[in-house]
């Protein structure tokens, strides 16, 4: 079996707005794909459906696209960078059905 190798990066994420329309929330944390933004809130692990801001000084700079997000852990605190690599390597390896039951029948309690 042929294992693709992760590209990961460090990219920041604008989330909101909230109560008013000034209101944002800015998260730092790991770009995989161009598209799906990893970060750590509370010790909980979630990826976001992100979109690039396109602009020429902020190279690395991403919004999220209204995904809503997914809790893929809770109870995280090691390295973000390692903990993302180690779960992309998890869920590339399980079907649709697999990962249903192991986050919505049995929980999300530290990894996948």
């Amino acid at each position: 079996m042929e294992t693709k190798s992760i590209i990961l990066e460090w990219a920041a994420m604008v989330y909101g707005p909230f109560d008013h329309l000034y209101m944002y929330e800015i998260y730092e944390g790991v770009l995989y794909g161009g598209r799906y933004f990893f970060h750590i809130e509370d010790g909980r692990l979630w990826m976001r459906h992100v979109r690039r801001v396109e602009h020429p000084e902020h190279t690395r700079l991403f919004v999220d696209g209204d995904s809503g997000g997914l809790q893929l852990a809770e109870g995280i605190q090691r390295d973000l960078m390692e903990v993302v690599s180690e779960t992309i390597d998890q869920l590339r390896s399980m079907d649709g059905m697999t990962f249903l039951l192991r986050t919505a029948v049995v929980g999300r309690r530290g990894s996948l």
